[in-house]
């Protein structure tokens, strides 16, 4: 049921993303095409080149905007409207349907940010940029080894630590949406305002954790001076797996409290 569920919110969702990619890719074209060949020097084609570029620049913002409405207007009309009626009768449980959400928004998160990446790293790289990246990057994992440092490990670390971190994000915003909904008044208000607590309540846990991390580098400095690659690869590894610990206990959090708050009565519209 999961799968079908997961299939379902992919098609609900492909309408608002689609559009907005293809328009990035058509304007990424078109804006690669005109510094390549000069076209904004052009008298005539200066100002289509500069409206163009802006609405590149527009496109580019409208992305990740894009992939935040969809996150919370999908969850909030599915779970939080009348649909919500519909969904919860549906033989799969709470997990179940979370986990629908939780998997195509992170998905459609990720691909968005990629889409982007892509787009401006081909319409702002030339061919000698391009050949010097690759460059660096055939050698960079010789260098690595060399001092003794797992680039792999680091790589893996850096790409686990992003992926907690959007969905502990992703989670945040559902506690949010479930909370502001047991009012039944002014729900987006009640919910921005526990959305911005539990931002405060991370950064205070961050803060708090803070005096570690800086002890254990001045620490590792105080052992003999300027640290090798390895010891501050080891630090940045170690940070890494703080930022990771950090996410899950926090994602964990926001997923039983939206979980537990889908079980009871909500305002639903």
């Amino acid at each position: 049921m999961l799968g079908k569920l997961i299939k379902y919110e992919f098609k609900g969702t492909a309408r608002l993303y689609l559009p907005f990619f293809a328009l990035l890719i058509l304007l990424t074209v078109v804006n690669r095409l005109s510094l390549q060949f000069g076209l904004g020097n052009s008298e005539f084609l200066e100002i289509p080149a500069v409206i163009s570029m802006m609405l590149y620049i527009v496109a580019v913002v409208a992305v990740f905007v894009i992939a935040m409405v969809a996150t919370i207007q999908r969850f909030y009309k599915n779970f939080m409207t009348d649909e919500g009626y519909l969904m919860f009768t549906l033989p799969v449980s709470q997990d179940g349907l979370i986990l629908s959400k939780l998997i195509v928004a992170t998905i459609w998160n990720i691909f968005s940010v990629l889409i982007a990446m892509v787009s401006l790293f081909f319409l702002l790289i030339d061919g000698d940029i391009w050949s010097a990246m690759i460059e660096v990057l055939w050698r960079l994992p010789s260098l690595a080894a060399a001092n003794g440092i797992n680039l792999f490990s680091i790589c893996a670390v850096i790409l686990l630590a992003m992926l907690t971190s959007l969905v502990a994000g992703i989670l945040q915003i559902y506690a949010s949406i479930v909370i502001g909904c047991m009012s039944s008044r002014h729900k987006l208000i009640l919910g921005l305002g526990v959305y911005l607590g539990f931002n405060v309540v991370m950064q205070t846990a961050s803060l708090v954790m803070l005096p570690f991390i800086t002890n254990w580098f001045t620490a590792i400095t105080e052992q003999g001076g300027s640290p090798t690659p390895v010891q501050v690869a080891d630090f940045f590894q170690g940070t890494m797996l703080y930022g990771i610990g950090f996410s899950l206990v926090f994602g964990a959090v926001f997923y039983v409290i939206t979980r537990l708050m889908l079980k009871k009565k909500l305002n639903l519209e």
